[in-house]
């Protein structure tokens, strides 16, 4: 109900990262199956109820690593995290490990990807984006949004180091394209003519 984007990145061999498993494990299940995917890891953008509640079912049916930023990792599957119920929360007794191996800003390998994990915090704590430099991509969670960016009224949020990671984002290439946690792709390009918040990021910055 709330549409967050869960995203399957995959390689011509099968191996298929999925990101953000949010909600509705059995259509990502089905997704999986009918593409032949393997699975070989699941990062986290952020602890996020929204982005999280579907990894027990998923990891039960397609067992790989989990990774999460150890800031959001600390509260993502407790009662702290913001339940809704349309939003089944995982049984902790349930839950795969999740590792906290994510490095601020360092390179990373899953597989055969390879990628730079940006720590993005300001919608949360752990917020952090993927980014594909040799791919334009930015995989980037709820900090910048089409013509938006993240919220900053939930626990842990903060306005002023979220406007700090939306400059961030605004030095990396016009042409990269970003995929947000919510709604449609854009790229950075395209926001930084058009964005009012990335804009007064950048002029406040």
């Amino acid at each position: 109900m709330i549409q967050t984007n869960c995203v399957f990145l995959s390689m011509d061999d099968g191996q298929t990262l999925v990101i953000d498993p949010g909600a509705d494990a059995g259509t990502l299940k089905t997704h999986i199956q009918q593409n032949d995917f393997t699975v070989i890891g699941y990062p986290f953008t952020h602890g996020h109820y929204d982005h999280v509640c579907a990894i027990a079912d998923l990891h039960e049916a397609f067992p790989a690593p989990c990774w999460m930023h150890p800031l959001d990792l600390d509260w993502a599957f407790t009662s702290r995290n913001q339940n809704l119920p349309w939003y089944r929360q995982p049984d902790p007794s349930r839950l795969p490990t999740l590792e906290t191996a994510w490095e601020e800003d360092g390179p990373f390998e899953i597989g055969s990807f390879r990628f730079h994990t940006l720590f993005l915090p300001g919608h949360s704590p752990g917020s952090v984006g993927f980014y594909f430099e040799e791919d334009n991509l930015l995989i980037g969670g709820d900090v910048l949004f089409k013509g938006g960016m993240g919220r900053t009224d939930l626990p842990g949020g903060d306005e002023r180091t979220l406007m700090h990671s939306l400059r961030r984002l605004s030095k990396l290439p016009p042409e990269t394209r970003v995929i947000p946690g919510h709604g449609p792709a854009t790229t950075i390009g395209q926001e930084l003519a058009s964005n009012p918040y990335l804009q007064h990021a950048m002029r406040v910055g």
